[in-house]
Parts: structure tokens; sequence; C-alpha cells
């Protein structure tokens, strides 16, 4: 995706402060509620012999349930397994078209984790911020909607329906769905010691789009402008919201059509390598796995803010 003009609210007939992020007040892993209160709250869905493995023909069929945001469920009819995934967001940039292809790259995410290729079926979860006026509604939402679809046709599905409804805040997301046979998924918890951990973006996204928001804020930009200048917080803007829009279809391609483990291993560090060279910005940070070290791709200005110290209590996430 080539890079995009920075959206202007007064093209399309709004104030020039209109900004998607305001109708929101969490960002980022904010939203998340912790893993051990989740498993607290779900513990009497936990409790279902529905969630065992299955076998067919004497093959086992996984299953994967409560407690992630991916479910795999053996179909009745034997052989096939029905994978799906649900997620939302809140906006974390103020393109409403950009923001449309983030919520739909971002449910896809996670079948692509699991080396799914191919999505048979998606729905689209809208909540309008009610706080919107009739005109910010009848401007923005439609370019959200054509952003999300746009995306899922890159991805080679599309948005058969879902659900519409009124809500304090923004609220993006949706669900994917496919069928597949047992070779086509990897199971997101059979990780063991020495797997290579792939990195298909590169870190500093939430650190990006944070500061993007303080350039509005004066007293918060004041405490960082000398460390940044406004130039870089544009550009580091630029690259995390084509990041967070661009599919990870073809790293899930790449690793998912390579068998066996040898072949996988290599083909993982083949994948590390070709993202490293793809991403302009890139910190000298040192990661260490599994005994080796790796240079891993950060946006710039990203390590520079949270190495800085900055008195104030606010968050970058």
């Amino acid at each position: 995706m080539s890079a995009r003009e920075s959206f202007n609210p007064e093209s399309y007939e709004l104030d020039k402060s209109f900004r998607l992020t305001r109708f929101t007040e969490l960002k980022g892993t904010g939203c998340k509620v912790p893993q051990d209160v989740l498993q607290k709250l779900l513990e009497s869905l936990q409790e279902n012999h529905f969630q065992e493995d299955e076998q067919f023909l004497g093959a086992v069929m996984p299953r994967l349930g409560i407690g992630m945001d991916t479910c795999v469920i053996p179909l009745r009819h034997g052989g096939l397994s029905l994978v799906q995934t649900t997620d939302y967001i809140y906006p974390i940039v103020d393109d409403p078209y950009m923001m449309g292809r983030i919520a739909c790259a971002n449910v896809l995410s996670d079948l692509y984790a699991m080396g799914v290729t191919e999505c048979d079926n998606m729905l689209m979860l809208l909540g309008i911020s009610n706080k919107m006026t009739d005109r910010e509604r009848d401007k923005v939402m439609p370019l959200i909607i054509q952003g999300f679809k746009d995306a899922a046709e890159e991805a080679g599905t599309s948005v058969t329906g879902g659900q519409t409804v009124l809500n304090p805040w923004i609220v993006l997301g949706g669900v994917a769905t496919t069928v597949c046979q047992p070779n086509e998924f990897i199971m997101p918890d059979n990780a063991v010691p020495g797997d290579v951990l792939v990195l298909t973006k590169p870190l500093g996204t939430q650190v990006a789009v944070a500061v993007h928001q303080w350039l509005d804020i004066p007293e918060k930009w004041n405490k960082i402008k000398l460390v940044v200048t406004q130039e870089d917080v544009e550009l580091a803007y630029q690259e995390a919201m084509m990041n967070m829009a661009r599919l990870n279809r073809t790293e899930s391609l790449t690793v998912g059509t390579v068998p066996g483990t040898g072949e996988k291993q290599r083909s993982m560090d083949e994948v590390i390598s070709s993202l490293y060279e793809s991403v302009k910005w890139r910190a000298k940070v040192t990661f260490s796995l599994c005994c080796f070290k790796f240079y891993i791709p950060v946006i710039m200005g990203s390590t520079e803010l949270l190495c800085t110290p900055i008195k104030t209590e606010e968050k970058f996430i």
C-alpha cells in the first residue's frame, strides 16, 4: 500500500478540529481485560465437555475454545474444522478509511497467526458513537465501512453481514470464519522451546500513534518536542498507520506452505530477514531469543521517547 495523504476533515465538510480518536477514551492494550481476570470471568464457560478434542478415522481433531480470540471447532460432517475469530478495537488513527482497513486487518490477524491463508466469510461489528453529529456520522462511517470492505476484498473474502449499534464510543471489529482441513492450520497452544518468533511488523506502533495525538495537546507536546520533531512524529505516524493496515496474509502463506520442521524453520528465518529489510526505520535494539540476538525493526523515534524521562503520568498505551 502506497503512502497516503493526511486526512483533512475540511475536505469532507467537517470542522477542522474533527478527530476520530476523540470518540474513545481507551486505546491499544488499555482496552484489554487482564488475562487472569478474563479466566475467572469465563470459568463457567470452561466447564463444558464439548471443549475436548475429537477423533475422526483415528486422527485427532484438535479443538480450541474458551480463553482465546480464535476458536477451532471440529465439524459434525467429519474431517473438517471451523476456524473462527472475533476482535474489535477503538479508533487509534484519525483517518476513517485507514481506520476501517486497520480494523479489518486486526480481525484477520488471528487467522493468519494460525497459518490460515483463506477466509471464507467476514461479518462487521460497528458501534456508532451517539456523540457524533449527523453530519459527522454520515461523512465518517461510510469511509470506515469502505476501508473495512476494501481490506476484506484484498484478503480474498467479503463482508456479508454484521451488527451496527449506537454506543458512547466508536467500536470497530468483526468476525472472520473459515473451514479448514487439519493440515491447513497451526494450533496456537503448541509452541515449544526452540520455536522461532516471527515479528511481522515493527515495534513502536502505539507510541507513534499516541505521540501523534499529543501534537494537538500543547501541555503534552511541550514535554517531548526536544526529543523528536513534528516531522519525525508525522513520519512515524504514517509508518505505523500503514503497517497496521497491512494484512499478514503474505507471512502466513510463507510459513504455511513449507512442510517439515526444518524447512519451516528456514522459511521463518527468511521471513525475519525480509521483514527487517522492508522496514525503513530501525533502531539498534538487540533481542535475545533462544541464545541468538536479532536487530528488531522499530518505528523511528519510539525508542527515544520510551527511553526519555518525562515528568508525566500519561501513558503511551
